[in-house]
């Protein structure tokens, strides 16, 4: 019932279309949780339009070094689905490694532990006594994330991989579309009773995930081959501390061709059932610096919160936070991950005995205030 003075309708406001929730309106949610990325989110927010209006499958595979945003991009789809109203019906989103889907010793693709993963989550979003309707609603609407796809490939050190093999042909008969009889129990008349649910995965979403470590050292030899016609391009930067200079820039977005990626061992017919392939791009100086100062996931911000409970407000000085970005900028391949370990190397003495280091100012309210500047950056980072 609606509390006094209020309709039910001022109690509950109706929901959009689906199709009145554009693209644009997807990529900005998407972009509260991740930073730096945004060509490749215009991408995936048309993917998730296309998949809630039910238009077409809009599958997609995303490719980036370690710490680029791969798994960030998964979980902020969960977030999406979980915080916007109007998609209920699609919040059944499971992420998984790829080799859990194959039983390496009998080399058999099981499609059915998939299954499984994604029904487990279909009965937390559903509640202790879902009706076989109910269940089979939801698998068909998921959302499956499967990751480190690129540890599957046809082909390791030279060699015929089978296991890579039976992996991406048993996924892409998934994604092509398949009715899988699946063995589970739901509630009929008020008892719990064994069924058999005819899942059909064509109106299943995927999302497939890879770091593709070799296939960037791969491009890279290619492009840099002599007589390629082909330069690396170069860019001119200025450091934290003022300085200018020119280096050179390999991204695998501006050389990747699909060749490359059937040389380094995916199946075309796998990689065509995707509808866009979306490189993630090395993160910058100031997307890393934004990332370590606003992220909530940053370690910044999490020791931030833990000395609060001490009584301590954490400031870091920008240009140290500039310093920081730019060192980790310079481990590539490890992304925004670098900025944890750089951060958590400074911040731990001050963690460990906070009020031993005699950096410590008042900052009033019975509050203590710790600030962390360039000296101390450098003095760690040296």
């Amino acid at each position: 019932m609606a509390p006094p003075g209020k309709t039910a309708t001022e109690e509950a406001p109706a929901l959009r279309p689906l199709e009145e929730i554009k693209p644009e309106i997807i990529f900005g949610e998407l972009k509260k949780g991740v930073l730096g990325q945004d060509p490749a989110l215009s991408f995936v927010a048309v993917a998730l339009f296309k998949h809630a209006t039910g238009r077409v499958s809009g599958n997609f595979l995303l490719i980036g070094s370690s710490g680029t945003g791969k798994t960030t991009i998964m979980n902020n789809i969960q977030r999406l689905y979980d915080t916007v109203p109007e998609y209920r019906p699609f919040r059944v989103v499971t992420i998984l490694n790829a080799n859990l889907l194959v039983d390496s010793e009998r080399t058999e693709f099981h499609g059915d532990r998939m299954l499984a993963a994604v029904e487990q989550r279909a009965r937390v979003i559903l509640g202790p006594e879902p009706t076989a309707e109910e269940l089979k609603e939801s698998i068909e609407r998921a959302t499956v994330c499967v990751d480190e796809i690129d540890k599957m490939t046809t082909m390791v050190l030279g060699r015929p991989n089978p296991i890579g093999v039976v992996m991406q042909q048993g996924l892409l008969t998934l994604m092509e579309g398949e009715v899988v009889p699946y063995r589970t129990f739901a509630w009929e008349n008020g008892e719990e009773k064994k069924i058999t649910l005819e899942i059909n995965t064509r109106r299943m979403m995927f999302v497939c995930g890879g770091a593709f470590e070799g296939l960037y050292d791969q491009v890279y030899d290619r492009v840099t081959k002599r007589g390629g016609g082909q330069k690396l391009r170069s860019d001119t930067i200025r450091t934290a501390d003022g300085q200018v200079r020119v280096q050179q820039r390999f991204s695998l977005a501006d050389y990747l061709k699909l060749q490359d990626l059937f040389i380094f061992g995916m199946v075309p017919q796998f990689i065509s059932r995707f509808d866009k392939l979306v490189l993630l791009e090395d993160l910058s100086i100031a997307t890393l610096k934004e990332i370590l100062l606003h992220s909530y996931d940053s370690p910044f911000i999490r020791s931030k919160r833990f000395l609060e409970t001490l009584g301590i407000e954490l400031e870091l000085e920008d240009l140290a936070a500039s310093l920081i970005a730019e060192r980790a900028a310079k481990e590539s391949r490890a992304g925004a991950r670098a900025l944890r370990d750089l951060f958590t190397e400074i911040i731990n003495p001050y963690e460990f005995d906070p009020w031993g280091q005699g950096t410590l100012e008042d900052a009033g309210d019975g509050k203590q205030r710790l600030t962390i500047g360039a000296e101390t950056v450098r003095k760690v980072l040296k």
